[in-house]
């Protein structure tokens, strides 16, 4: 059964707290631990740590990947923002669909459904309105 993106938050956060708890334990036992073994326990947290991270990843790619049926509304979006620079000349107007399109990349690149939803209808329809002037 594939990991769900709710599953993957769970265990990155698990991770996390594992790591947390290593490093508070080495520093709560400084003075007993030998220096291999404060090493390791630091090796242990950082290994845990970058799990953790690989988890928060795989949900981000299993939030991108429940945005499939979106995908025409984010091709709509871009086709009409390229559409709209092809045919406006007002310097403005070019400013305002760029700063528009950098936030849905954003957006995407953050693998936030919401603000991916937002940003593409927000640059679809900034591009819609620059057109009908």
């Amino acid at each position: 059964m594939p990991l769900s993106k709710d599953q993957a938050r769970e265990m990155a956060q698990s991770f996390r707290d594992i790591s947390t708890q290593l490093g508070e334990y080495r520093f709560r036992n400084w003075g007993n631990l030998s220096l291999d073994q404060r090493q390791s326990i630091e090796d242990a947290e950082w290994k845990l740590l970058n799990y953790s991270n690989e988890f928060i990843t795989t949900a981000a790619g299993l939030v991108l990947g429940d945005i499939q049926e979106d995908l025409k509304a984010i091709s709509a979006a871009t086709a009409q923002a390229k559409k709209v620079i092809s045919t406006i000349n007002a310097v403005k107007d070019v400013m305002t669909v760029s700063a528009s399109a950098i936030l849905f990349g954003g957006a995407i690149a953050s693998g936030n459904y919401i603000a991916i939803a937002s940003a593409s209808k927000d640059l679809f329809n900034t591009a819609s309105d620059i057109l009908k002037k």
